[in-house]
């Protein structure tokens, strides 16, 4: 059995059996016993879809099977499927299957699954498995991913610091850590950490923040591309090998290494080393 068979198997298990109740990300990454750093991801590779997407889609399905082979109120049965609202529920209904459950209740017959196409690409990416020392570094937070307009000015602002109060080296590496899933995270609330490696004995200056990237195994994929890409490159990522792999995850969040300078090199050659933390 997959390494995280076991855990798919008791979370929607577990959502089948609360559709009428909110779901906490973090419960649920603790039944399945995976760390809250990968969870989400993890469980869209293996259901092809977001997580919410996944339980507002069985939601509407099960509402869809009591509204042909039940006599319940469609009232009850959106209570039942989660919904606070009879209007919500209709909202949601007509989006997902385009009538209102009325009409499914009148015509049990005719209803239409609106299948959506994935948006799943694949990439040329180079895996390699590490073992890092710990990486020490300075850094500072910002909201956003990478290439984004506020990203860009925090990086700006940290190299100019960086370089001004001689905190650059010519072994000086560049980093960036995503706390958040733009997923499931509004994008103006996503922190993104840009990070600039230091020299284990140099003496940090007190303007900067400073942290240690935890060293240890990691396996490695080296993106050649347009960071405006990465979030597909980690849908591949996860959809294709972690989780068919044989290790399992660490509790420590992914990181990126950006090996080349954005601002000479032409987009199509940008190259991101993506390090996924395992045991």
């Amino acid at each position: 059995m997959n390494n995280y068979q076991k855990g798919f198997d008791k979370v929607l298990t577990h959502i089948d059996a609360n559709l009428d109740e909110k779901q906490d990300l973090e419960t649920l990454a603790e039944i399945a016993n995976l760390s809250k750093f990968h969870f989400h991801k993890i469980m869209k590779a293996y259901l092809g879809e977001t997580l919410g997407n996944y339980i507002n889609r069985v939601r509407l399905e099960t509402a869809a099977k009591l509204l042909r082979y039940s006599s319940q109120a469609i009232y009850e049965i959106a209570y039942q499927v989660g919904y606070e609202t009879k209007s919500a529920f209709n909202k949601g209904f007509k989006k997902q299957f385009g009538v209102n459950p009325s009409f499914i209740r009148k015509h049990k017959k005719q209803i239409v699954i609106q299948n959506k196409d994935s948006n799943m690409s694949d990439f040329q990416l180079l895996k390699t498995i590490k073992n890092i020392q710990d990486i020490p570094v300075i850094f500072q937070q910002s909201k956003g991913t990478i290439g984004n307009e506020a990203t860009e000015e925090n990086w700006g602002t940290l190299f100019t610091r960086a370089q001004s109060l001689q905190m650059l080296s010519p072994e000086s590496k560049f980093y960036g850590i995503n706390w958040d899933d733009p997923e499931i995270t509004p994008f103006e609330k996503i922190r993104y950490d840009a990070c600039i490696s230091v020299n284990k004995e140099a003496a940090i200056n007190a303007e900067f923040s400073s942290k240690t990237i935890a060293g240890g195994k990691y396996v490695c994929f080296l993106y050649k591309g347009d960071y405006q890409n990465l979030g597909l490159v980690y849908d591949q990522i996860f959809r294709d090998w972690v989780i068919k792999m044989e290790y399992n995850l660490r509790d420590e969040p992914v990181f990126e290494q950006y090996i080349n300078n954005k601002e000479i090199t032409p987009t199509e050659d940008l190259l991101t080393e993506i390090f996924i933390p395992i045991k």
